[in-house]
C-alpha cells in the first residue's frame, strides 16, 4: 500500500510536495491545472525521466492499474481495436465456488503476509533504532578523545556511520578479551601520545642505582657492638670501673691531662700529679687508642659515602620522574633518614665507646629505592626505544588506544549485541514464516490458474460493458468480440460492423473507456498473468459526462471499488475537479467512510502547486468553491488567471437564483461608468461578448482590483452587499 507521494520538479511541482497516507481510499480535490494529472503520469509510469526527482513508499508487490487519458489513447485513440480482457465464466458454478474458496484463501494469506511484513518493517525499524542509539554512544568515544588523540582519529571523524564503520571490527577484535593491560590507563596515554607527537623530544639519560654494600660492611662492623675500655691491669682500673665513669675520666685526661695541666678542674688545686698522669696514661693505652680511631675512621667513610648519594633532583627524568611523584620521594628521603640516623650513632660511640650501640640496617631500604629505580630505568629504555623507532610505537600506542576506548564503553556494547542479536533472532523467525507464506500463496495461484484455464474467457466482460451501457440507458452503441484468436475487442455502432470508437461523442468516449477500465480492474489482459493485489487510480473519470452520468459513476466506483473491503482491491485513488462527484464519493453514510482520506492540490500565484490534506468540513459545494477561490487568491494561495472566470460563474449562480438578467446589471454598470474603467470587466462578464477572453491570457494585463471593486459593485446594486461581505469573510462557508 502506497503511504507517501513525492512531487518535485515536474510540471507546476516546483518545490517539493508530499501526499502521506495510512488510509485504503484515497481521494483528490483540484481545479484544473493544478496538477492532478501529474500525479496519476506517476503512478502509471514512474521510470519516466520526467519524475526522477519524485518518490514513492510503502509499494510491495501490487500491481497500479491507472485511468486517465493516456490510458484512453493508448488503449482507444491510438488503435482500433482493444485487447480482451480475462475474466471467470458465470456458467461453471463449481469451478468458480472452488476458485473463489482458493481466492478467500489467498486474501487471507497475504492479509497474513501483509501483517508479517509490517512485523518485519518494525523489526527493521527496532534494528535501525537499536544501530543509531549505539551509533551516538560510540560517537562519545570521538567527542570525549578526538582533541587528545587527534592522529588517531583522522579519517574517521566525517559523520557518525563512517565511524560506526571504522570501530566495528575493532570492537570484534577487542571484547573477546577478558580484560586489558592494567597499566592502560587515559593519563598514561595522554602522555605517551603526547611523547610521541612532540618532535622537540630528546633521548634521556639513564639512571643508575645507589649501591649500599660499603654502608652495609660498615653497618655490620662488630666494633660498634664491643665495650672499648682502657687497660684493666692498669692501678687505676678498679676505681674507674668501681665508678663507673670511664668515658668522663677519658673527656677530662683528653681535655685538661694531656694538655700538661696540674689543676684540677673541680677543686682548683695542683693535684694532677707526674704520677696520676702516667696512671691515666697506662689505662688508656694503645690499643685503647687504635680502637678509637678505628670508629672515627669508619665514621668518615660512613659519612663520605652518605655524601656522595646524588641529590634528589639528579634523578629527575622529564615525562618520566619529577617531584610531583610521591612515592619515589618517599623512599629516597627514607634512606637519607636512616643513613643519617645512623651517622649519629656512630658519633655518639666514639664519644663513648664503652657503650654498646647497633646501627640500623639500611639494606631493605636501599632495595626499595633500587628496585624503583629500576622501573624509572625500564622506562628511560622505553621511552628512548620509542624515539628510536616512533611508527612502530604509535602504531602500538593507537592499538592501545582503541583498547581502552572500546573496554570504557563495554557495557553499552554487550547491550548493543544483545539487543540487536535478539532483533536478528526476530527476523529470522519471520523471514522463515514469510517464506512459507510466500509459498502457499505461489501454491494457490497456481493452482487457480490452472482452475481459470477451464473457465475464463474474454466474453465475461464484454456482456458486463454491454450492461452497463444499457443501464445507462445508451443502446447506440456497444462492444463486441473482433477476433477471438487473437482475443480483441471494437466498439461499433448499432447495425455496424466497423470500429466506431473516433465517431463517438466526447462524453461517449469517456464512458466506454472507464467501462473498459472497471473490467480491467476486475479481470486481466492476459490469460496466465499472475494474480496480484491491486492500486486503483482513477484521473477524473467524469470529463465531458452529463450530470446524470457523473452519478452513475460515482455510485460505479462505490459499488466495485469504495464498498468492496475484502477484494484484492488494496488502495484506490481518485483525483477530480467536480465537487458534486467528489462529495458523492464520499457520501453520507457510507460504512467505508472511516477509510477516506481527503486532499487538495491547490496552485499559488508562482504557479507552484502545493497537496495539503481536507478536512471534511473544508469540503463546500460548488457555489461556495468559487467564492473560496476568491479568498484564497486574497491570502495569496491562487494565480489571479483564475480569477476573473471564477467572478463570472459566482454572478451566473447568484443571478440565476434571485432571477436577474446578466445583461441588465451589466448594463447598469456601464451607464454609470462615465470613465469606462468597468469595461473590461463588463465584456468578460457579459457572456453574449467571448471576444475579451482571447486577450486575457497574460495575468499582467488583468487589473485585479478594478475586477474586485466591480464584481463587488454588482452586489451592491442587487441590493445584496450583505450577501458579498459574508462570503467573502474569511472562514466563512455558508
Amino acid at each position: 500500500m502506497i503511504t507517501k507521494i513525492s512531487m518535485k520538479n515536474v510540471a507546476s511541482y516546483k518545490d517539493e510536495t508530499m501526499l502521506e497516507t495510512d488510509k485504503r481510499i484515497n481521494l483528490i480535490y483540484g481545479l484544473n491545472g493544478t496538477g492532478k494529472t501529474q500525479i496519476s503520469k506517476f503512478l502509471a509510469n514512474q521510470e519516466d525521466e520526467n519524475f526522477k526527482d519524485c518518490n514513492i513508499e510503502g509499494l510491495s508487490n501490487e500491481e497500479i492499474l491507472v485511468y486517465n487519458q493516456d490510458f484512453i489513447e493508448k488503449n482507444f485513440y491510438n488503435t482500433d481495436k482493444q485487447q480482451g480482457i480475462f475474466t471467470l465464466s458465470e456458467e461453471n458454478i463449481t469451478i468458480k465456488q472452488e476458485i473463489e474458496k482458493l481466492q478467500e484463501e489467498l486474501i487471507g494469506l497475504k492479509s497474513n503476509q501483509d501483517e508479517n511484513e509490517r512485523k518485519l518493517k518494525e523489526n527493521q525499524e527496532d534494528i535501525i533504532k537499536i544501530e543509531n542509539g549505539f551509533k551516538d554512544d560510540i560517537w562519545k568515544i570521538k567527542q570525549n578523545h578526538s582533541d587528545n588523540f587527534k592522529d588517531f582519529f583522522e579519517g574517521k571523524m566525517g559523520s557518525k556511520e563512517s565511524f560506526f564503520k571504522f570501530i566495528n571490527p575493532k570492537i570484534e577484535e577487542v571484547l573477546p578479551l577478558d580484560t586489558i593491560n592494567q597499566n592502560i590507563n587515559l593519563e598514561e596515554l595522554k602522555k605517551q601520545y603526547s611523547i610521541l607527537t612532540d618532535t622537540t623530544q630528546i633521548k634521556l639519560e639513564n639512571i643508575n642505582e645507589i649501591s649500599n654494600i660499603e654502608f652495609k660492611n660498615i653497618e655490620n662492623n662488630s666494633i660498634f657492638n664491643a665495650i672499648i675500655v682502657g687497660n684493666q691491669n692498669s692501678v687505676i682500673a678498679d676505681l674507674i670501673n668501681k665508678l663507673g665513669n670511664e668515658d668522663w675520666v677519658k673527656d677530662g685526661f683528653d681535655k685538661y691531662v694531656l694538655q700538661d695541666s696540674q689543676t684540677c678542674p673541680f677543686c682548683q688545686k695542683d693535684t694532677i700529679t707526674q704520677e696520676f698522669k702516667s696512671y691515666l696514661e697506662d689505662y688508656f693505652d694503645k690499643t685503647y687508642e687504635e680502637r678509637i680511631k678505628e670508629l672515627e675512621k669508619l665514621n668518615d667513610e660512613y659519612q663520605n659515602l652518605f655524601s656522595n648519594i646524588p641529590s634528589i633532583e639528579t634523578f629527575y627524568r622529564r615525562d618520566i620522574l619529577d617531584n610531583e611523584d610521591l612515592e619515589f620521594e618517599k623512599l629516597y628521603f627514607q634512606v637519607k633518614l636512616k643513613l643519617e640516623k645512623n651517622i649519629r650513632k656512630i658519633q655518639e660511640k666514639i664519644k663513648e665507646p664503652s657503650k654498646k650501640i647497633e646501627l640500623e640496617k639500611t639494606e631493605e631500604l636501599f632495595q626499595n629505592l633500587n628496585n624503583y629505580l629500576k622501573q624509572i630505568q625500564q622506562k628511560i629504555i622505553e621511552f628512548n626505544s620509542k624515539l628510536e623507532n616512533p611508527e612502530d610505537e604509535r602504531e602500538k600506542l593507537e592499538k592501545q588506544f582503541w583498547e581502552f576506548a572500546i573496554f570504557e564503553k563495554k557495557e553499552i556494547i554487550e547491550k548493543y549485541n544483545k539487543n540487536k542479536k535478539e532483533q536478528e533472532i526476530n527476523k529470522g523467525v519471520l523471514d522463515k514464516e514469510n517464506q512459507t507464506i510466500k509459498d502457499s500463496i505461489q501454491h494457490i495461484e497456481n493452482t487457480i490458474k490452472e482452475k481459470q484455464k477451464e473457465v475464463i474467457n474474454i466474453q465475461e466482460a464484454v456482456d458486463r460493458i454491454n450492461n452497463y451501457l444499457k443501464d445507462l440507458g445508451i443502446l447506440s452503441f456497444c462492444i463486441k468480440i473482433q477476433d477471438d484468436e487473437k482475443q480483441e475487442y471494437i466498439i461499433i455502432r448499432e447495425g455496424e460492423d466497423k470500429p466506431s470508437f473516433k465517431t463517438l461523442s466526447e462524453g461517449e468516449k469517456t464512458l466506454i473507456s472507464f467501462l473498459y477500465f472497471l473490467q480491467l480492474c476486475q479481470g486481466k489482459k492476459e490469460k496466465d498473468e499472475a494474480i496480484l493485489d491491486k492500486i486503483i487510480v482513477i484521473d477524473d473519470p467524469i470529463s465531458s459526462l452529463s450530470f446524470n452520468y457523473v452519478y452513475n459513476i460515482a455510485q460505479l466506483i462505490k459499488e466495485i471499488f469504495l464498498r468492496n473491503k475484502d477484494s484484492n482491491y488494496k488502495q484506490i485513488f481518485v483525483l477530480t475537479h467536480h465537487l458534486y462527484f467528489f462529495k458523492e464519493l464520499i457520501g453520507f453514510r457510507e460504512g467505508y467512510k472511516k477509510d477516506i482520506y481527503t486532499f487538495r492540490i491547490r496552485r499559488n500565484e508562482s504557479y507552484i502547486s502545493h497537496i495539503d490534506t481536507m478536512k471534511e468540513d473544508e469540503i463546500l459545494n460548488d457555489y461556495q468553491a468559487y467564492w473560496q477561490i476568491l479568498k484564497d487568491y486574497k491570502e495569496g494561495k491562487i494565480h489571479v488567471i483564475l480569477i476573473p472566470n471564477t467572478m463570472r460563474n459566482i454572478l451566473e449562480y447568484f443571478l440565476g437564483f434571485i432571477q436577474k438578467d446578466t445583461i441588465d446589471i451589466i448594463k447598469k454598470i456601464e451607464n454609470e461608468d462615465k470613465e469606462k474603467r468597468f469595461e473590461p470587466f463588463c465584456l468578460y462578464i457579459n457572456r453574449e461578448s467571448h471576444s475579451f477572453m482571447g486577450n486575457m491570457s497574460d495575468a499582467k494585463e488583468i487589473d485585479i482590483d478594478m475586477f474586485f471593486e466591480a464584481f463587488k459593485k454588482v452586489f451592491e446594486y442587487l441590493g445584496h452587499l450583505e450577501h458579498y461581505n459574508i462570503m467573502m469573510t474569511k472562514g466563512n462557508q455558508q
